[in-house]
């Protein structure tokens, strides 16, 4: 038996309310016996009822005390009209056992509502745990899937038998700047990867140019740092180019912003 489990149930918040059926109450005694942590839970739950209703309980204000003790000393005085009442003691005795039973149903009723308040609070900070971790999963899950599938793509255009890879390099040879393009001669579709580039000025953009009979032909244009990215098809090429443009392209490269060049294998 997993104690712990049968103390967080709120049997023992019940036994001390005198909430439990006799089988009930009684097989709580008998485990009670068995295990000290069970009794010390009780001692813990008995002695917090005692704080709580010392806590609630109120004396009246001391005009009202007053009143009431200068009451009970007149009524000595008062004059018998001569008769007498009759006492009636099962009445009386009623009237106790009510009054009982209505402040030990205050008392459950408020303990009561109190605890169960404190598990459903307990259980929507939990709830609210998980669904914070499940959105999380999903945000995790859908970066590493955008990864996957942008690498699996990667792969496909990179392995294909009908691409021809061509290495650009930069036109200044102390410079280390690269990139390759992808050109699959049935498809003719193209692609970039950018190896090496510095990033452009505000308003600039990259330009690809293919090269056919040494007259350029636009390629389109790409960001850095995106992998490898699809740019327009090439019908033909025999060589291709990087120019920097204004953002937007250009419908002819500028020769002195030329970056990087490379002639097909």
């Amino acid at each position: 038996m997993d104690i712990n489990e049968y103390i967080n149930s709120g049997i023992v918040e019940l036994y001390a309310l005198n909430a439990l059926t006799s089988q009930e109450k009684a097989e709580f005694e008998q485990k009670l016996m068995l295990y000290p942590e069970l009794k010390t839970e009780l001692l813990k739950v008995q002695e917090g009822l005692e704080v709580y209703l010392m806590s609630k309980a109120t004396n009246p204000r001391p005009d009202v005390r007053t009143k009431i003790l200068a009451a009970i000393e007149e009524v000595p005085k008062k004059k018998s009209s001569g008769k007498v009442l009759p006492i009636d003691g099962n009445n009386s005795l009623t009237y106790k056992y009510m009054v009982a039973a209505a402040l030990a149903a205050l008392v459950v009723s408020t303990f009561a509502s109190w605890f169960f308040y404190s598990k459903w609070n307990d259980a929507e900070n939990r709830y609210s745990a998980l669904l914070n971790d499940k959105n999380q999963l999903a945000i995790n899950y859908n970066m590493v899937k955008i990864e996957f599938d942008r690498t699996n793509s990667d792969l496909i255009v990179m392995r294909d038998a009908e691409t021809n890879v061509v290495q650009l390099s930069a036109k200044d040879t102390s410079q280390s700047f690269e990139a390759r393009v992808y050109w699959n001669k049935n498809t003719k579709q193209a692609y970039i990867d950018v190896l090496n580039l510095p990033a452009p000025a505000p308003g600039k953009q990259y330009q690809l140019w293919a090269l056919v009979a040494g007259k350029p032909v636009d390629a389109g244009i790409f960001e850095l740092n995106e992998g490898i990215q699809m740019v327009k098809d090439v019908l033909q090429a025999d060589a291709w180019a990087v120019t920097i443009e204004p953002k937007g392209g250009s419908l002819v490269p500028s020769l002195d912003q030329l970056f990087l060049f490379g002639k097909n294998s």
